[in-house]
Protein backbone atom coordinates (compact mmCIF):
# COMPACT_ATOMS: atom_id res chain seq x y z
CA UNK A 1 0.00 0.00 0.00
CA UNK A 2 1.48 3.33 -0.89
CA UNK A 3 0.95 5.97 2.04
CA UNK A 4 0.65 9.74 1.42
CA UNK A 5 0.41 12.51 3.79
CA UNK A 6 -0.80 16.04 2.42
CA UNK A 7 -0.41 18.85 4.45
CA UNK A 8 -1.49 22.41 4.66
CA UNK A 9 -1.16 25.00 7.40
CA UNK A 10 -4.56 26.26 9.25
CA UNK A 11 -4.49 28.54 12.21
CA UNK A 12 -6.83 31.12 14.54
CA UNK A 13 -4.51 32.67 16.98
CA UNK A 14 -4.34 35.73 19.25
CA UNK A 15 -2.61 37.36 16.30
CA UNK A 16 -4.94 36.39 12.84
CA UNK A 17 -7.96 34.30 12.01
CA UNK A 18 -5.69 32.82 9.19
CA UNK A 19 -1.71 31.49 9.16
CA UNK A 20 -0.42 34.09 6.53
CA UNK A 21 -1.79 37.02 8.91
CA UNK A 22 -0.74 35.43 12.06
CA UNK A 23 2.97 35.29 10.20
CA UNK A 24 2.75 38.56 9.54
CA UNK A 25 2.45 40.16 12.66
CA UNK A 26 5.05 37.83 13.93
CA UNK A 27 7.62 38.96 11.53
CA UNK A 28 6.33 42.97 12.89
CA UNK A 29 7.03 41.84 16.25
CA UNK A 30 3.33 41.75 17.53
CA UNK A 31 1.92 39.99 20.47
CA UNK A 32 -1.09 38.36 21.13
CA UNK A 33 -1.15 38.99 25.14
CA UNK A 34 -4.05 41.18 26.74
CA UNK A 35 -5.66 42.51 30.00
CA UNK A 36 -8.39 39.52 30.62
CA UNK A 37 -11.24 42.38 32.24
CA UNK A 38 -13.86 39.92 32.20
CA UNK A 39 -15.94 39.76 34.88
CA UNK A 40 -15.37 36.37 36.03
CA UNK A 41 -11.25 37.10 36.03
CA UNK A 42 -11.46 39.79 39.05
CA UNK A 43 -10.41 37.43 41.89
CA UNK A 44 -7.48 36.10 39.52
CA UNK A 45 -3.97 37.20 40.85
CA UNK A 46 -3.24 37.76 36.97
CA UNK A 47 -5.28 39.14 34.29
CA UNK A 48 -3.54 38.67 31.09
CA UNK A 49 -3.65 36.14 28.50
CA UNK A 50 -3.45 35.69 24.77
CA UNK A 51 -6.71 35.41 23.92
CA UNK A 52 -8.24 34.24 20.85
CA UNK A 53 -10.93 36.79 19.99
CA UNK A 54 -14.59 35.66 18.49
CA UNK A 55 -13.70 36.68 14.69
CA UNK A 56 -13.36 33.76 13.69
CA UNK A 57 -16.61 32.16 14.36
CA UNK A 58 -17.68 34.88 11.34
CA UNK A 59 -16.65 31.95 9.01
CA UNK A 60 -19.36 29.68 10.56
CA UNK A 61 -23.08 29.44 9.92
CA UNK A 62 -25.45 30.14 13.23
CA UNK A 63 -26.34 26.40 13.40
CA UNK A 64 -22.79 24.92 13.51
CA UNK A 65 -22.22 27.57 16.07
CA UNK A 66 -25.28 26.53 18.41
CA UNK A 67 -24.32 23.08 18.09
CA UNK A 68 -20.45 23.03 18.92
CA UNK A 69 -18.00 23.98 21.51
CA UNK A 70 -15.55 26.95 20.68
CA UNK A 71 -12.63 24.22 20.99
CA UNK A 72 -14.49 22.56 17.65
CA UNK A 73 -15.14 25.84 16.12
CA UNK A 74 -11.24 26.67 16.19
CA UNK A 75 -10.91 23.00 15.09
CA UNK A 76 -12.76 24.12 11.85
CA UNK A 77 -11.96 27.18 10.87
CA UNK A 78 -8.03 26.07 11.46
CA UNK A 79 -8.72 22.99 9.57
CA UNK A 80 -10.58 24.39 6.50
CA UNK A 81 -7.41 26.72 6.06
CA UNK A 82 -5.16 23.86 6.05
CA UNK A 83 -7.23 21.78 3.88
CA UNK A 84 -7.28 25.05 1.76
CA UNK A 85 -3.81 25.31 1.73
CA UNK A 86 -2.73 21.37 0.80
CA UNK A 87 -4.60 22.55 -2.38
CA UNK A 88 -7.73 20.70 -1.42
CA UNK A 89 -6.89 17.91 -2.97
CA UNK A 90 -9.56 14.96 -4.67
CA UNK A 91 -9.05 12.20 -2.45
CA UNK A 92 -11.23 8.77 -1.82
CA UNK A 93 -12.84 10.19 0.96
CA UNK A 94 -12.32 6.38 2.41
CA UNK A 95 -8.88 7.25 1.89
CA UNK A 96 -9.06 10.26 3.98
CA UNK A 97 -8.74 10.96 8.15
CA UNK A 98 -8.40 13.55 10.24
CA UNK A 99 -6.00 14.10 13.27
CA UNK A 100 -6.34 16.75 15.63
CA UNK A 101 -4.84 17.04 19.34
CA UNK A 102 -5.95 18.74 22.08
CA UNK A 103 -5.42 18.68 25.53
CA UNK A 104 -9.34 18.32 26.99
CA UNK A 105 -12.72 18.71 25.20
CA UNK A 106 -15.24 21.53 25.17
CA UNK A 107 -14.50 22.98 28.93
CA UNK A 108 -16.18 26.03 27.88
CA UNK A 109 -19.57 23.86 27.22
CA UNK A 110 -18.38 21.30 30.49
CA UNK A 111 -18.53 24.33 32.73
CA UNK A 112 -21.71 26.32 31.07
CA UNK A 113 -23.96 23.36 31.31
CA UNK A 114 -22.83 22.12 34.72
CA UNK A 115 -24.05 25.92 36.13
CA UNK A 116 -27.20 25.00 33.76
CA UNK A 117 -27.89 22.29 35.26
CA UNK A 118 -27.27 23.68 39.05
CA UNK A 119 -29.34 26.48 38.82
CA UNK A 120 -32.22 25.33 35.76
CA UNK A 121 -32.30 21.17 36.32
CA UNK A 122 -31.96 18.36 33.70
CA UNK A 123 -34.42 20.08 31.48
CA UNK A 124 -32.68 22.82 30.37
CA UNK A 125 -29.27 20.94 29.41
CA UNK A 126 -28.67 21.33 25.97
CA UNK A 127 -29.24 17.58 23.82
CA UNK A 128 -25.68 18.44 22.22
CA UNK A 129 -23.91 19.21 25.54
CA UNK A 130 -22.01 15.55 25.52
CA UNK A 131 -20.83 16.04 21.68
CA UNK A 132 -19.86 19.95 22.43
CA UNK A 133 -17.66 18.65 25.68
CA UNK A 134 -15.54 15.27 23.97
CA UNK A 135 -12.43 15.52 23.92
CA UNK A 136 -12.77 14.02 20.23
CA UNK A 137 -15.27 16.73 19.11
CA UNK A 138 -12.93 19.06 16.86
CA UNK A 139 -11.81 15.50 14.95
CA UNK A 140 -15.16 14.61 14.41
CA UNK A 141 -16.64 17.41 13.52
CA UNK A 142 -13.70 18.70 10.93
CA UNK A 143 -13.52 15.01 9.19
CA UNK A 144 -17.82 15.52 9.37
CA UNK A 145 -16.88 18.73 7.59
CA UNK A 146 -14.17 17.49 5.26
CA UNK A 147 -16.14 14.24 4.62
CA UNK A 148 -13.17 12.38 5.83
CA UNK A 149 -14.34 8.41 6.07
CA UNK A 150 -10.90 6.92 7.20
CA UNK A 151 -11.23 7.64 10.79
CA UNK A 152 -10.93 10.55 13.02
CA UNK A 153 -8.16 10.44 15.68
CA UNK A 154 -7.91 12.67 18.26
CA UNK A 155 -5.10 12.29 20.70
CA UNK A 156 -5.20 14.06 24.16
CA UNK A 157 -1.74 14.60 25.64
CA UNK A 158 -2.00 18.49 26.81
CA UNK A 159 1.16 20.08 25.51
CA UNK A 160 2.28 16.95 23.47
CA UNK A 161 -1.18 16.88 21.56
CA UNK A 162 -0.08 18.81 18.24
CA UNK A 163 2.93 16.56 17.79
CA UNK A 164 1.14 13.04 18.60
CA UNK A 165 -1.51 14.35 16.41
CA UNK A 166 1.23 14.35 13.61
CA UNK A 167 2.55 11.04 13.81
Amino acid sequence: MTRAVVTGVGAVTPLSSTAPETWDALLRGEQGVRAVDDAWARELPVRIAARVDDAFADQLGVRIRRRTDRAEQLALVAGREAWADAGSPEVDPTRLAVAVGSANGGIATTLEQSRVLETQGHRRVSPHAVTMLMANGPAAWLSIDLGARAGARAPVSACAAGVEAGT
